[in-house]
Order: structure tokens, then C-alpha cells, then sequence
């Protein structure tokens, strides 16, 4: 016997106090499912004539017994609840005396985390014992079975006493048969009789569970153990079967796949599972249709696009196809080549593939090409064809026409057809599209809203569901919540251009907000190679942008300014539209003032003032950058910076709002406004949950840093805080220390995108 084949007697509070009063009793009936314990507790009757496995009882036995029960011996009889057994009936009914029934059930999940470590000698884990309870289902020899050294091999011997009629059923099940009587007699050659004795004798042995599926371990041992022939003979019937009624036939599909079984006559099969999975499952559709010939190209494109493989996806496209020009322009799209993506689609004929060759020639900067574009009517049609008529209209609305109501227009457009197009392949999508071009008109809270929903729907699935998380964020970021931005951009896969842009761009937003200078060089290089593999469009403004603040701040600024050239290049060419400007020029005057190059951030501000009577959001923006200036000359309007900070806060920027007024009150020679503007930054702040760098420096050192900041000397720190020069320099050294500063320029550079307002 298995060293793990005995252990303790576990059993409820509700059992335990029955098994006391079966003690008194002049016999006992022990009841329940194979394996549950029953012989364990019948040892325990040392005093009675224990009777094991009743069920098996014949007439001359129930004599016997009810002969030495007529004589004063006392009874223990264990049987299961199946087979059926008069004589056994006939026992109970006629036994002498009080009779105590007791019924054995599997073990609780706390019994089975006993049971474990009893059989291991050592403690297990909470979810350990709930994994194991799960697929043996609390019983307890299965239990053992499972923490044995080779666990199908142990319990390989349950299936010795099972007739071949139930070890078939029992395969069959494991493979995935419904429970589903006429089926089975079908698949197996059983009659019905035949198959319902063998399901009781299953149940008997506490292999099925009550909703007639196989218990999980009962299922891979059998699948284990049985050749793969018959599985693959099972397999093939059950899912002919289910072809021939219409059912699902993926789970079957994929099984003969991994066996090698694709002969002609399952190709029906084959294509159904394909068109089954491909939108849940469309790396499975890619192979089951590559594999056994059934696929079209387009549906092997969409497969492998869905599925994330590009390039298997461009290889199978045939550019004749209104389809696979959407894959195709799809694939160049987020690799960075939204241009091309617009001139291959400009072939179709297809509403919704016009639709995003609009989107892309005005990505590349190409309006004339983009207006030229011929969309057909713009009513009637298909949900496809009304979304590509509206995307089209949007997109040239945020160019050419009011910002506010193309905005509106594209929040609508967000909502139509958006389940189907998850399951299509589209160069980008309405949400997404939508959202960004709410982030460049400084409506954050709408955009974050959009995309929360477009998360919470992606699951993790789906060709853009890196894109929107990316996205939210980009808003998070923008608002000044690094931590939540950071959590949305976690990702083990590997990611195409355009995301990798953005997710580079937030890695080093993020390691910037929070004075990380460790972390900003430790992002940059791996930034600035997303940024030459991806070409300036119009959808990438922000991810630039960012880059190029966060290269000014180490001293990389040459690294981008050819990006940021064909930047404004583009945006000169859509004709300078507002709500495309506006945010990236506000990062580029931050870039500029890193610099310390005031023409340059005189330029910005000119450019965000212009844009201010079309955009609420530029007003803001424009404002934001004039107050900042004239601040960092000492000209500090206090009743002004409060006003545009509480502009800045209403846009969503709560964190570019906090610094704004702490940036004001380091410059402001008036004790009064300081205060105020003050308990105004941290009023903010407290707003954000981003979390600081500076948050890690004391009271003092956040004084020291923010005069240090403002380029004063030592000496003149001193004075302003009556301690020593000396004093000063250990303060600046511990800071330096704690944002990895190198030297006093770095120390500058770190302390412009600190908030050091934080502590009173």
C-alpha cells in the first residue's frame, strides 16, 4: 500500500456527532460514494461484524446476517448507493433493534488542506488545497491518488473494476461529449440500457460529477491512458455527430489537430471550428484553417491579424480582396505607416475601408488626398458602411472644422458597431480614435470613460486591446496619476510600432513625474529606438512629444528635434488645426523651458495663444504657458496663476495645475501669495495619486530644493533659511542622492518636474 494511502479520519461536525450517536446504536448503515472513507469508519466498529461493499450482498448473505443479528451480533454494513440491491433492502428493513444511518460525503476544502499536509508532512497553502479539492472533488483516496509521486499511474487502478461499456463513456466524456444520451449511444455502439448502467456505475465510483461531466483528474488519467487510435476513432465521431446537428465542433477540431487526424473527410469540421473560434480563439482559427487547407485567405488573414502574428497575416492577404486591403493596411498602419495604409485602401470599394483611408492619408499630413477620397452616399447601408462614412467625416471635422463638435461626432461615433468591430480587423479603432482625439481637446475625463469601457469589454482580447489600455494610460499620465498610468501599461507581449511608441513614451512620462532620474535614462534608449522605427503622423503627436520633454530633461533634446521638425511640418500642412496642436506645443514648451531656450518657449505660447479662440482647452493651455513664463521672470499675478490653475485643473490636468501654482510661489516675493498658492499646489496634488519622488524628501529639503531650483547659490539658500552654507551643501547632497542626480545641472533638471509643494 501507498505510503499516501492512509490518513486521517476527517469528517464534519454534522457526521461526527451522527458517527456518536451509530456508537450506541445496535447496528450502523454507512452509505456514500467510492472512496469517500467509508471502510476507514467502518474499522472504527471494533465491537460490531463489519460488512464491506453491501451492495455486492446476495439472498444466502442476508440470511447469514440476519440470523447473527437475531443472535445478539451487532452490524456495520458500508455500501454505495448503486447498483440497486433488494437483498440489501431486505437487510436494513429486517435488522433487530435501532438501526443509525450514516452518510459519507467528500471531504470540505479545509479537510482536503488537512488531509494534504498529513500525507505530505508538511503545511499547504490556502489555494494549494482549493486547486486540489477542485479536481478530485473532497474525495479522499482521489486526494491521495493526486499527491502521489505519479498520480495517473494511481489512479489508473480505479478503472480496473469498470466495464469496458463505462471506461469508453467515460473517455468519451473526457474528450468533451455532452452528456446527451442519444449521442453517446451513437458514438459508442451502446444501447441505451447500456449506457445509462454505465453512467450509475461512474457515479458509483465517484467519477462523474452531478452535472455529468468527468471528475478533472478521472478525465486526464483516462485521456492519458487511453490510445491515441481511440481517441482519435472518438473524436472523429463525436465530431461528425455534432456537425451533422449543427453543435459546436471547435474542442474536437482542435484535439484531432494536436493527434494529426486531418483526413478529407473532417474538413467540414475543420472550416466550421475555424469560423467557430476566430473571434474568441483566432490563433486557433489561424491553424485550424492553415493546417487542413479550409481557410480562405481572408479568413487566414483575419485569423493570424486577430491573433496578433502581422506578418503571417500579410503573407496570406491577396490585395484583390476589400478584406484582406483592410488587413494588409491595418498591419502597415501599426507598424507606423499610416500613409501607406491610406493609399492601399483608397482602392476599395468597401465604406469602412474608405473610411480609415481617410483616417490615414490625414494621419500622413495628406489633406487633399484625404477630401478627395469618394465615400458614396451617406445614409442607408450597413453599420459597417455608416462607420466608415463617420469615421471619415470626424476625422476631417478635427482638420477643417469646429474642434468641440468634431469631438462630439466622435464620441458618438465610439458607440457604433463597436462589438463587431472588436472581432474585425480594422487599422484602428473607433474608440480608441475617438478617445485620442478627446485627449488632444483636453476632454480627459470623457476619454477615460470611453476606454474604461473598451478595456472592461476587451478582456485582454482583441487586435486594439493593447491600444486602449495604452490610451487610458496616456489620460492617467496626463492627469497626473502615474500609478494608475503604470498599471494599465504592464505587458509581457511583444508590441507592434505604433504601441511600443506609446508605451515608451509613458515609461519615461512616467519615470519624469515622479524626479526618477535613475529610471528616465534607464527608458530613454529604448524610447528613442520606438521613435526612429516609427515615422510623425497625426495620431502620434503625443508619444513625441512626451519623448521630446523627457530628452530635454537628460540632455538628449538634439536626439529628437528632426521628429519634432517634421512634426510641425505636418501639422503645418493640415493648416495648424487647434485641437491637434495644442498638446503637443504645451510639451514642447516644457521641452523648451528645460532648455532654458525662451525664443523657443515664446514660439509655443504664440502658437497655443492663436489656437485659444477655436479650443477652450488651448485658452488653458495658452494661459498656463504665459502665467509660467512670466513667473519664472518673478512677475506673478497670484489672483491670475489661481484662476488658470483652476483652468487647468477643470481640463483634467490636475498635476500640470499643482505645479503651475507651486512653480509660481517659489518665484513670488509676496509671503502672502506664496501661502496661498501653496495650500493651492497641494490642494491639487492631493487630488492626484501619482507618487513623487519628492515625497521622499523631508521638509527641509524640500525648501533647500526648491530655492536651489530657482539657481540660487549656497550661500544665498542660507540666508533665505538661516542655516549655514555648509548646512545647505549636506542637504543638496542628501537630494542629489535621493532623485540619482549626478551633479548640480542634473539636480536642476530633476528638481523643473518635481512637485515640491507636497509637504507643509
Amino acid at each position: 500500500m501507498s505510503p499516501l494511502s492512509a490518513g486521517p479520519l476527517l469528517l464534519d461536525s454534522g457526521t461526527t456527532r451522527a458517527l456518536e450517536r451509530a456508537r450506541a446504536a445496535d447496528h450502523v448503515v454507512l452509505t456514500g460514494p467510492a472512496g469517500c472513507g467509508k471502510t476507514t469508519v467502518l474499522r472504527t466498529f471494533e465491537d460490531a461484524a463489519a460488512v464491506d461493499d453491501g451492495q455486492l450482498l446476495g439472498e444466502d448473505d442476508v440470511d447469514r446476517l440476519l440470523r447473527e443479528a437475531a443472535a445478539g451480533a451487532r452490524l456495520a454494513v458500508a455500501h454505495r448507493l448503486w447498483p440497486d440491491n433488494r437483498a440489501l433492502t431486505r437487510l436494513v428493513a429486517a435488522l433487530p433493534g435501532s438501526v443509525v444511518r450514516l452518510q459519507l460525503r467528500p471531504l470540505s476544502r479545509e479537510h482536503v488542506r488537512s488531509l494534504a499536509a498529513h500525507a505530505l508532512g508538511t503545511e499547504v497553502s490556502e489555494a494549494f488545497a482549493h486547486h486540489l479539492h477542485g479536481r478530485t472533488g473532497g474525495t479522499p483516496r482521489f486526494v491521495l491518488d493526486e499527491l502521489s509521486p505519479d498520480p495517473r499511474a494511481a489512479f489508473a487502478r480505479h478503472f480496473d473494476e469498470l466495464s469496458v461499456a463505462a471506461n469508453d463513456l467515460l473517455l468519451a466524456l473526457a474528450l468533451g461529449a455532452p452528456f446527451d444520451v442519444d449521442l453517446l449511444t451513437t458514438v459508442l455502439a451502446l444501447d441505451p440500457g447500456t449506457v445509462s448502467q454505465s453512467v450509475e456505475a461512474l457515479r458509483s465510483e465517484s467519477l462523474l460529477q452531478l452535472d455529468g461531466t468527468p471528475l478533472p483528474v478521472a478525465a486526464d488519467a483516462v485521456t492519458a491512458l487511453a490510445p491515441a487510435e481511440q481517441r482519435a476513432d472518438f473524436l472523429r465521431k463525436l465530431a461528425l455527430s455534432q456537425a451533422g446537428r449543427a453543435r459546436p465542433v471547435s474542442g474536437y477540431a482542435e484535439q484531432l489537430l494536436a493527434l494529426g487526424v486531418a483526413d478529407p473527410g473532417l474538413l467540414g469540421v475543420f472550416s466550421a471550428a475555424g469560423h467557430e473560434v476566430i473571434n474568441d480563439d483566432p490563433a486557433l482559427a489561424a491553424r485550424l484553417f492553415t493546417a487542413t487547407g479550409t481557410g480562405t485567405s481572408a479568413d487566414v488573414a483575419r485569423a493570424r491579424a486577430l491573433s496578433g502574428d502581422l506578418d503571417g497575416a500579410v503573407e496570406a492577404v491577396n490585395l484583390d480582396h476589400a478584406d484582406e486591403l483592410l488587413v494588409a493596411a491595418t498591419v502597415l498602419t501599426m507598424r507606423g505607416q499610416v500613409g501607406r495604409g491610406g493609399e492601399l485602401l483608397r482602392r476599395s470599394d468597401n465604406a469602412l475601408a474608405l473610411g480609415f483611408a481617410v483616417t490615414g492619408l490625414l494621419g500622413a499630413g495628406r489633406l487633399e488626398e484625404a477630401r478627395a477620397v469618394r465615400l458614396g452616399p451617406q445614409h442607408g447601408g450597413s453599420l459597417t458602411d455608416t462607420l466608415g462614412q463617420r469615421l471619415a467625416a470626424v476625422v476631417l471635422d478635427t482638420v477643417t472644422g469646429p474642434p468641440m463638435a468634431a469631438v462630439s461626432a466622435a464620441v458618438a461615433t465610439a458607440g457604433v458597431n463597436q462589438a463587431g468591430s472588436r472581432a474585425s480587423v480594422q487599422p484602428d479603432s473607433p474608440t480608441a480614435l475617438a478617445a485620442l482625439i478627446c485627449v488632444h481637446a483636453g476632454e480627459l475625463t470623457v476619454a477615460k470613460s470611453l476606454l474604461t469601457k473598451a478595456v472592461q469589454g476587451d478582456d485582454g482580447r482583441g487586435l486594439h486591446a493593447d491600444r486602449h489600455r495604452l490610451l487610458l494610460a496616456t489620460a492617467e499620465l496626463l492627469c497626473g496619476d502615474v500609478e494608475e498610468a503604470q498599471r494599465f501599461l504592464s505587458s509581457e507581449t511583444a508590441r507592434e510600432p505604433r504601441e511600443a511608441l506609446f508605451a515608451a513614451a509613458l515609461e519615461l512620462g512616467a519615470a519624469r513625474r515622479t524626479g526618477d532620474l535613475h529610471a528616465l535614462r534607464a527608458a530613454w534608449e529604448p524610447a528613442q529606438q520606438a521613435l526612429v522605427v516609427h515615422p510623425v503622423d497625426l495620431y502620434t503627436l503625443l508619444p513625441l512629444t512626451e519623448i521630446a520633454v523627457a530628452a530635454a530633461r537628460i540632455g538628449q533634446f538634439h536626439r529628437v528635434e528632426a521628429h519634432l521638425t517634421e512634426a510641425w511640418t505636418l501639422l503645418g500642412d493640415l493648416g495648424n488645426p487647434p485641437l491637434w496642436s495644442v498638446l503637443p506645443r504645451w510639451h514642447a514648451f516644457h521641452a523648451a523651458l528645460l532648455l532654458g531656450d525662451h525664443a523657443a518657449a515664446e514660439e509655443h505660447t504664440a502658437a497655443l495663444e492663436d489656437a485659444a479662440e477655436a479650443l477652450p482647452f488651448a485658452r488653458a493651455l495658452a494661459a498656463g504657458a504665459r502665467c509660467w513664463s512670466r513667473a519664472g521672470r518673478g512677475e506673478v499675478d497670484h489672483v491670475r496663476v489661481e484662476t488658470v490653475a483652476q483652468e487647468l485643473r477643470a481640463h483634467g490636468l490636475r498635476a500640470d495645475a499643482a505645479r503651475l501654482a507651486g512653480h509660481a510661489a517659489m518665484h513670488t516675493t509676496d509671503r502672502k501669495a506664496m501661502t496661498q498658492l501653496l495650500d493651492i499646489a497641494r490642494q491639487f496634488h492631493g487630488t492626484s495619486s501619482g507618487q513623487s519622488n519628492a515625497e521622499v524628501l523631508s521638509d527641509r529639503e524640500q525648501e533647500v530644493a526648491a530655492l536651489v531650483r530657482d539657481g540660487l547659490t549656497y550661500r544665498e539658500v542660507g540666508d533665505a533659511l538661516f542655516i549655514s552654507a555648509k548646512t545647505v551643501e549636506h542637504h543638496v547632497t542628501r537630494i542629489r542622492n535621493k532623485l540619482g542626480a549626478k551633479n548640480r545641472r542634473e539636480l536642476e533638471r530633476a528638481l523643473e518636474d518635481v512637485d515640491l509643494t507636497v509637504a507643509k
